[in-house]
């Protein structure tokens, strides 16, 4: 599969070092035919990778280039950064041959073999953004293009983008989310990993989203007594510290096969994957055994009635037998998603079952629509259960229908709305 990163060469002195380790991991690792979309000379590139293998450069300034050149910056919005961050809308126009490709971000590394096949984005494909559970915004650092889709919409997106130039924080990411509002169908979260998230055997894509590896150095080697809390970089990373430095052991690893000008090799990530395992393996003991605890019977007890919900909270609801959903119930209750992250929980439903139906505990209305033998359609199912669509390519079901009827709807699973027009 074609793989495709997009930058400006303002972005080379803060991007150098992990744009050499996304292309040596994305050949190495991942399998992938590397794409570079570069507004700069060619030369540039070529010198900061140091090696011959092949890689595809397109020079290319942004389709808006004039209109941000023309944009007064502002306070939060960036020229540099605009004309770097919105080539990314023209990669319809620069690719002519496949259906489907794969853009990320520079500050990525491929940790194992992507294999994405089996999705067929009605536009594209993504994963949230800060929170795993989250999915009403996507995170635009990873995504899987449908080009002839996206390229019929490219007039009408790059407009939208134009028209908000100038914005505080307003790039592509915002121009997608509001112009692909309940169009976009989700990536495997394990496509799109963040360090803060933890160490995760299944990442196959891990972005450096908020610390890049030189601030994950930097605050890894900062006295615990510093108060990092009025800075998002050390927020996101005393989330998980472990999980930085596992991912800047690979990211470090790969970074000296750079400067060696050799391939990584599958011996040098034997210890990585041996943490990644005895993590997994940790936490796959922890849910056996929570599995087991919720075997012993227990004490029945009566469900307190909840108290109700203020008239502002329009976007939560006390959490039932008949209107739970996962993702709902852990975005609302982080401690509940701590506990399943870690392995001490099975899965939300576990807590609901036990504990939270009687403490009253509230989900967030689920935007998407749970499904039932009258409203089920194939194409919005698997846009928001993609795990369907690679059980369908192993053989473990022949349609979406089949997942649906076997164990979906006793699942509760939900579909996306079907995109109008």
């Amino acid at each position: 599969m074609k793989w495709y990163a997009c930058l400006n060469a303002p972005a080379l002195d803060r991007y150098a070092e992990h744009l050499r380790v996304a292309v040596r991991t994305a050949i190495d690792i991942a399998g992938l035919e590397p794409h570079i979309v570069f507004d700069g000379e060619a030369d540039q590139i070529r010198a900061l990778l140091g090696h011959d293998d092949a890689i595809h450069i397109h020079r290319r300034r942004s389709g808006l280039i004039e209109a941000i050149e023309a944009t007064p910056e502002t306070p939060g919005w960036s020229r540099a950064v605009a004309a770097g961050a919105l080539l990314r809308l023209d990669i319809p126009l620069i690719e002519t041959r496949d259906q489907f490709v794969l853009y990320t971000d520079c500050d990525v590394l491929f940790s194992r073999r992507v294999e994405l096949e089996p999705l067929r984005p009605r536009y594209f494909a993504a994963a949230p953004q800060h929170e795993p559970h989250e999915w009403s915004q996507l995170c635009s650092g990873v995504l899987l293009l449908n080009i002839p889709a996206m390229r019929a919409e490219y007039d009408a997106l790059m407009r939208r983008a134009r028209e908000s130039l100038g914005r505080p924080h307003y790039y592509d990411q915002e121009a997608l989310n509001e112009h692909f509002e309940g169009r976009w169908d989700h990536l495997p979260i394990h496509m799109h990993w963040k360090p803060y998230w933890g160490v995760e055997w299944d990442a196959a894509i891990v972005h450096f989203h908020g610390p890049k590896a030189e601030d994950a150095r930097r605050l890894a080697s900062a006295p615990p007594r510093d108060d990092l809390s009025g800075e998002l970089l050390g927020l996101l990373y005393r989330r998980d510290p472990e999980g930085y430095a596992h991912f800047l052991r690979f990211h470090d690893l790969a970074a000296e096969a750079c400067r060696r000008g050799e391939r990584i090799r599958p011996t040098a990530l034997a210890p990585l994957r041996l943490e990644a395992a005895a993590t997994a393996g940790g936490r796959a003991l922890r849910r056996a055994c929570s599995a087991l605890r919720g075997l012993a019977p227990h004490r029945p007890r009566e469900a307190v009635a909840p108290p109700p919900l203020p008239p502002e909270a329009s976007f939560a609801e006390v959490a039932t037998l008949e209107n739970f959903d996962e993702r709902s119930y852990l975005y609302a209750n982080p401690d509940v998603a701590e506990s399943v992250r870690r392995g001490r929980l099975l899965s939300g439903r576990t807590h609901f079952l036990r504990y939270g139906r009687y403490e009253g505990r509230v989900q967030m209305i689920p935007r998407d629509l749970l499904v039932t033998p009258e409203t089920f359609d194939a194409d919005a199912y698997v846009a928001r259960n993609p795990d369907v669509a690679f059980l369908i390519a192993r053989g473990r079901y022949a349609c979406a229908r089949a997942h649906f009827e076997r164990r979906g709807r006793a699942e509760r699973r939900r579909q996306l709305a079907r995109p109008s027009g």
